[in-house]
């Protein structure tokens, strides 16, 4: 497997999960596996959006001189003027190698409406930024909601809740929304992932390993045993994530 390109698509670091990985234990880890660039976010966003945003620059600046690691910035409302406006905000992105944007209206006591958050996620589905789903684990009633208000962006469901069983719920979201990516991290579903390949297409699947909860290893384990052709795999282990992330215009 090690002919293929894998990109991690669901990583975090940070002081927020135990064990504690820093990047340089990332690192570590895509090396002993095999995997050759990651999109990681701090897991202390849901505590401390700003701070963490900032330390999570800090790290890939610092820790990172190969620049494998593409980072996760967390977004808030407009009108409370805690972030920049969208032009800022991405040229911040751009320049401190970010290149996603993910969201936790609950934890931070918000309604993700238009209304409240629409300028940045307008901007951000302009510009093709991708936004990460991680927030609506397991709440699957709010995830269809905002979906609903939102359907022009670039979405990546990337949690660590745990994806066994939920078919039901990810297909009518793969059915209805183009741009609305899954990524595998414990979906541990016999043939599931050459059965989403094969109905909604390889390019909408992405390779993800819940790390630290989660070992990379498992995901290349189950892809290279998924029974799909050579060109699907190699798109699922990392080409579409690149091709997704290379797409953002920051």
């Amino acid at each position: 497997m090690k002919d293929l390109m894998f990109f991690d698509a669901n990583c975090q670091v940070g002081d927020f999960i135990d064990p504690r990985p820093g990047v340089t234990g990332l690192l570590a880890e895509m090396d002993h596996y095999g995997v050759d660039k990651a999109l990681v976010r701090h897991s202390g966003i849901a505590k401390a959006p700003l701070s963490t945003n900032k330390e999570l620059a800090e790290m890939l600046q610092k820790e990172d001189p190969e620049q494998r690691l593409t980072g996760v910035w967390c977004i808030l409302p407009h009108s409370c003027d805690e972030i920049p406006e969208p032009d800022e905000f991405f040229r911040q992105m751009k320049e401190n190698r970010i290149g996603a944007i993910t969201l936790s209206p609950f934890e931070h006591r918000y309604q993700p409406r238009p209304i409240v958050i629409g300028k940045m996620m307008d901007a951000a589905a302009e510009r093709k930024v991708p936004v990460l789903l991680d927030a609506f684990a397991g709440q699957w009633d709010k995830l269809y909601d905002f979906l609903e208000r939102f359907p022009k962006n670039t979405f990546i469901y990337a949690e660590n809740w745990g994806k066994w069983g939920s078919d039901r719920n990810i297909r009518p979201l793969l059915e209805t929304y183009e741009n609305f990516h899954f990524e595998i991290a414990r979906y541990w579903v016999p043939e599931g992932i050459k059965g989403l390949a094969d109905k909604y297409g390889a390019d909408r699947i992405l390779y993800g390993s819940c790390f630290p909860k989660g070992e990379q290893g498992c995901g290349m384990l189950q892809l290279k045993h998924s029974g799909l052709d050579d060109e699907s795999i190699a798109k699922i282990a990392g080409k579409n994530l690149e091709r997704i992330l290379k797409g953002a215009q920051l």
